[in-house]
């Protein structure tokens, strides 16, 4: 949804910046152009000077907006729509240049910059805001504000109607997270909707019950990469899951399934890695040298192309373009694909394909022209059953064996569809249990029967067994403990429909918050990749309130790099050699989960170590741990996983004249001790650095923070 609001502010602004500006006209409308700047410059405290302006009007549907602009070559551009009946601001957008560098960890905390955003609601659209209620975003793709280099917090507010959520009205707020100021601000509102009353709703238990007579959820296999610290090899891997297949809203009145569309199966893409050589062969260049010599010709392959093709590639075309490259999902393989062209009478016709290099298997091709007449007022030729005929026809014919091992996945046909193409997909299938990464998708045209693309996804892997798997009744609990199975109501737009103005307000009972699989042998909840999504259960301690680094450890915390035990962070205890390491390498990338998670702490600790070994921030040798921190040792460690260590070994460049106990630190320290200083990671106690100090956890959540602020 947020990623959707942008989009739309963005679009929003484009089209005002392409309206020719109107100046000082008069319009039909109940707030002029005078009105709406004072209105801009009162609520949002715009400057008076330093920016040029431009204004721009615009009517759609009923809606009348002034498009306000203030821009700046050093100041940078603030956006501003105000509704031009209502006086109400609609967007707000606030760009200012800056090519500082930023840090991993911002100035200001969540809590703090909500309260910016809260204020500055209820100052903007103080009536509205109040009929709305945060609504929480999990993350489960690392997309939301815990990323490192994302400047802003988000905020979502949605309505809430007859005390339940209404997703048709939000309002969504940026906040830097280094300056506190509001960067973009959207309210999305629209007006004359009728809600169903809540009271004819049928029970949750009945709704959940459609809800799993839909197939909601579908056990199938999903392909993940493993990657191995420090190496760049992506070994593909298969994996059994629960997935949420169809989450189509369960209508509350009428107790029936919503349709929502359908999306297609996921079909995997090539990669891209050309191959070539230099006169000079290194010997991994003259690997690729040799493995060229294992692939078909380039003459081979194009006659391969044209012998699966369902059309003739005539001498009126030529071949424009031929390249050879890796198989992103066969590392043993390649992909040679072509490209052919011709033009005539002004229309411009072209072919592309690509087969496998080492078996001539066609592995896509897609055919067209930018000649439109031949579609345009006419009716469609063929219906969907017969041109799913002719697909399967062509399939049956080329890929025989993995054709029949296939099933077809249904696309609701829309009357309002207006390609002039039918797409259908079919998805492999072993065990009776789909594998969507194996796939085949096909298009034909309505108009001529003429098969218009083709592109195959496959991946050959070994699929784990389906023995010892969790029930499906047992999937459903996982999914409901993950998640809310509630009431909404949302703007419902039906399949067959093209109205993108619905005034069509549906009551329903949807799954909210879940974007994840289930592993269907531990039943744990993953994410794409895999690992299991832990959930943010240490985010508040305990027994912090009122330390001397509450907020640094809170900080820690929202980015996962702080955690603790029972609900406890011990601030006061010294740190732990290895919970020191650990809560170092989850800083390297705070918001990555880089470890493979276990059952067994003791194991979880040593893939932090493996970590810490490979990117030389601890030696093998310097390895215990459950010994305590010395002030000195977090110094090396900390220095060395800056990769600093060649610079900090240095030792006789540098002088510690700023600490009254520089002859207590060791000379093979004194470097790492004067790196920390200068960068204001440690810089001592009363002119002490006390190198032989062990460190408290709240002492090296302090540190942390500091480490990760420093701007690279």
């Amino acid at each position: 949804m947020r990623r959707f609001l942008s989009f739309l502010i963005v679009s929003l602004l484009i089209l005002a910046a392409a309206i020719p500006s109107i100046g000082l006209a008069q319009t039909n409308s109940k707030i002029e152009l005078k009105q709406a700047i004072e209105i801009a410059k009162e609520k949002l405290n715009i400057p008076s000077s330093g920016y040029n302006f431009n204004s721009n009007y615009y009517e759609s549907d009923g809606n009348k907006t002034w498009f306000l602009t203030w821009t700046s070559s050093t100041k940078g551009n603030i956006n501003v729509n105000v509704d031009a009946d209502t006086g109400e601001i609609i967007s707000y957008n606030f760009y200012r240049p800056d090519n500082a560098s930023v840090s991993i960890i911002p100035k200001h905390t969540r809590e703090e910059a909500k309260e910016v955003a809260v204020n500055f609601l209820n100052k903007i659209i103080p009536e509205k805001f109040k009929e709305t209620k945060e609504q929480d975003i999990d993350d489960y793709y690392g997309n939301n504000t815990k990323i490192a280099y994302n400047t802003t917090y988000s905020f979502n507010f949605v309505r809430i109607v007859n005390g339940i959520p209404f997703q048709g009205n939000q309002i969504t707020v940026e906040v830097d997270k280094n300056t506190l100021e509001v960067q973009s601000y959207y309210l999305n509102w629209g007006y004359g909707y009728s809600f169903p009353d809540p009271k004819s709703a049928i029970s949750k238990d009945k709704a959940l019950q459609v809800f799993k007579d839909n197939n909601s959820l579908r056990l199938q296999y999903n392909i993940v990469y493993t990657n191995v610290y420090g190496k760049n090899e992506l070994t593909p891997q298969a994996i059994l899951v629960y997935s949420l297949a169809n989450n189509e809203p369960v209508d509350a009145i009428t107790g029936k399934i919503l349709p929502q569309g359908y999306y297609g199966p996921f079909i995997g893409g090539m990669g891209s890695k050309s191959m070539d050589n230099s006169q000079v062969l290194s010997p991994e260049e003259q690997k690729a040298v040799d493995d060229i010599s294992l692939y078909i010709s380039k003459d081979k392959a194009i006659e391969s192309v044209k012998e699966k093709l369902p059309f003739t590639i005539d001498s009126k075309y030529s071949l424009s373009n031929s390249n050879l490259y890796k198989d992103s999902t066969n590392a043993n393989s390649a992909i040679w694909s072509f490209g052919w062209t011709y033009t005539e009478g002004g229309n411009y016709n072209y072919v592309s394909a690509a087969v496998d290099a080492t078996t001539g298997e066609l592995k896509s091709f897609y055919r067209g022209d930018n000649d439109n007449s031949s579609v345009q007022g006419k009716t469609p030729k063929y219906t969907k059953e017969q041109l799913k005929s002719i697909a399967e026809n062509y399939l049956a014919k080329i890929q025989p064996e993995k054709f029949k091992e296939m099933e077809y996945q249904d696309v609701p046909s829309s009357k309002y569809d207006n390609s002039p193409y039918t797409i259908f997909n079919y998805i492999y299938k072993s065990n009776g249990i789909l594998c969507p990464f194996n796939a085949i998708s096909i298009s034909v045209n309505k108009y001529t029967g003429d098969i218009i693309s083709y592109s195959l996804s496959w991946t050959d892997i070994k699929l784990p067994s389906s023995d010892s798997i969790i029930s499906l009744d047992d999937a459903y609990k996982v999914l409901l403990n993950n998640s809310n199975f509630e009431l909404n109501y949302i703007i419902y737009y039906s399949p067959d429909s093209n109205n993108q103005n619905s005034k069509d307000i549906r009551l329903v009972y949807q799954i909210t918050n879940f974007n994840g699989l289930i592993d269907a042998r531990s039943g744990a909840y993953v994410d794409y990749s895999g690992k299991p999504i832990a959930k943010d259960d240490n985010t508040q301690f305990t027994d912090i309130a009122g330390n001397w680094a509450e907020k640094d450890i809170l900080l820690l915390a929202q980015y996962g790099i702080a955690d603790g035990k029972d609900g406890k962070f011990m601030p006061n205890d010294y740190i732990l050699q290895k919970d020191f390491i650990k809560m170092l390498v989850k800083s390297l990338q705070p918001n990555n989960v880089i470890i493979p998670l276990t059952s067994n702490e003791d194991e979880n600790y040593d893939n932090y170590y493996n970590v810490a070994i490979n990117s030389k921030i601890i030696t093998e040798n310097e390895k215990k741990p459950d010994s305590k921190v010395t002030r000195q040792d977090a110094a090396k460690f900390i220095v060395r996983s800056l990769n600093l260590k060649y610079i900090a070994d240095l030792n006789n460049i540098y002088t510690l004249d700023y600490y009254k106990d520089a002859d207590k630190i060791e000379d093979s320290s004194k470097g790492y001790v004067a790196i920390l200083y200068g960068l204001n990671i440690m810089t001592g106690n009363n002119g002490y650095f006390n190198p032989d100090e062990n460190l408290t956890r709240a002492q090296v959540a302090s540190i942390l923070v500091r480490y990760l602020r420093v701007e690279k």
